[in-house]
């Protein structure tokens, strides 16, 4: 009779278990949400050269947890995301640019994205650019989950490139990320 009602309350447990998972699970949420602008400054003169360095570099405050509050009617926070994804990511020339000092200049362009202590995300220019275009996307991994960047209080971008030709003059360039994220209990 004990081992029967033993048996009776380890299948229950594990029954009420799978439907306490099964209820977290659907109450998890897909959002789309783009951060603040990021504006990068890529100074001149800047030599040409044949490898590939830092050409600008932006510490910003991250709150993505006012991003996630915004977007879930205040239902989610950062302590709620399970995954968080780069879908897009722009960069456009906003100010400097000229027939000399352009996207051209900047050979095997990437973004990086990182935080003190954890890894870095990186994407590569997606296409070769003319010397009139303004705004470039990037190809993005979207394998790749940076949830662990949600926990720093700095988020840091850069530009990596090599320089050919040689700028002439400084361009400010604006970066735009969109994020997927699932948020959930």
């Amino acid at each position: 009779m004990k081992t029967k009602l033993f048996a009776l309350l380890i299948i229950g447990s594990a029954v009420v278990a799978s439907s306490c998972n099964k209820i977290k699970e659907a109450t998890n949420k897909d959002i789309t949400f783009t951060s603040a602008d990021v504006t990068l400054t890529v100074n001149a003169p800047l030599a040409e050269s044949t490898i590939a360095s830092d050409i600008a570099v932006n510490n910003v405050e991250g709150n993505l947890d006012a991003l996630i509050k915004s977007n879930t009617k205040g239902a989610f926070g950062i302590k709620n995301v399970k995954s968080l994804k780069v879908k897009t990511l722009t960069a456009e020339i906003i100010q400097g640019q000229n027939a000399s000092n352009s996207f051209d200049n900047l050979e095997s362009l990437s973004v990086v994205i990182s935080a003190a202590g954890k890894a870095d995300f990186k994407v590569a220019k997606s296409s070769a650019t003319s010397n009139t275009a303004t705004k470039i996307s990037f190809d993005v991994s979207s394998s790749t989950d940076l949830r662990d960047l949600i926990s720093a209080s700095t988020i840091t971008y850069k530009l990596n490139s090599k320089v050919k030709p040689a700028l002439s003059q400084t361009l400010k360039i604006k970066l735009v990320t969109t994020y997927d994220a699932v948020v959930g209990l």
